[in-house]
C-alpha cells in the first residue's frame, strides 16, 4: 500500500513538472525548478553534504521520470481521437505500452528509492516524500490562484 501511493504520488508531481514543461517558457520552468530545489531542501533538512550526494541522484531520476512521462504523454494523445480501422489487437498493444511505461517507472522509483536510502537517512527519504506532495500541492495553489487572477483581468477587460 506505501509503495502505491509513493508510485502515485512520484507520478503526479512528474505529470506536474512535465504540463509546466510544455506549457510555460523556459524561465517559468527554471523559476519552478529554483522554487522546488529550495522547497525540498528546506522540507527535508538536508545539510551541505548531504545535498551533494542527494541532487544528482534525484536530478537523474527526474529526468528519466520525465522522459517516461513524455512517451506515456505521447500515447495519450496518440489515442485522444479514435482512428478509424483499429483494430481490438491495436487498442490491446497501445495498453500494454502504457502498461509497461507504468512498470518501468515503479521500477525505477524502487532502485532510486534504495539510492536515496543509501545517501539519506530514510527518515529525510520519507520526507522528501512528504515535501514532493508539498510542493506540488503549493505549485497547484499557485497555478489556480494565478488562473483565478488572470480570469478576473479577463472580465474587467471586457467590461
Amino acid at each position: 500500500m506505501k509503495t502505491r501511493i509513493l508510485i502515485f504520488a512520484m507520478l503526479l508531481v512528474s505529470s506536474i513538472t512535465g504540463m509546466a514543461q510544455r506549457q510555460f517558457d523556459p524561465q517559468i520552468i527554471e523559476l519552478i525548478k529554483t522554487k522546488k530545489i529550495a522547497f525540498l531542501t528546506e522540507q527535508i533538512g538536508l545539510t551541505s553534504k548531504e545535498a551533494q550526494k542527494f541532487w544528482p541522484v534525484y536530478n537523474e531520476l527526474e529526468k528519466v521520470r520525465y522522459e517516461l512521462m513524455d512517451k506515456k504523454r505521447d500515447l495519450e494523445r496518440a489515442m485522444e481521437t479514435p482512428k478509424p480501422g483499429m483494430s481490438d489487437a491495436d487498442y490491446r498493444k497501445v495498453a500494454m505500452e502504457m502498461a509497461a511505461i507504468h512498470m518501468k517507472d515503479s521500477k525505477l522509483i524502487e532502485e532510486y528509492n534504495l539510492k536515496l536510502l543509501s545517501i539519506l537517512p530514510a527518515e529525510k527519504v520519507v520526507k522528501l516524500y512528504v515535501a514532493e506532495g508539498k510542493f506540488r500541492a503549493t505549485l497547484m495553489h499557485e497555478f489556480r490562484k494565478n488562473q483565478s487572477e488572470k480570469n478576473e483581468v479577463e472580465k474587467k477587460n471586457k467590461k
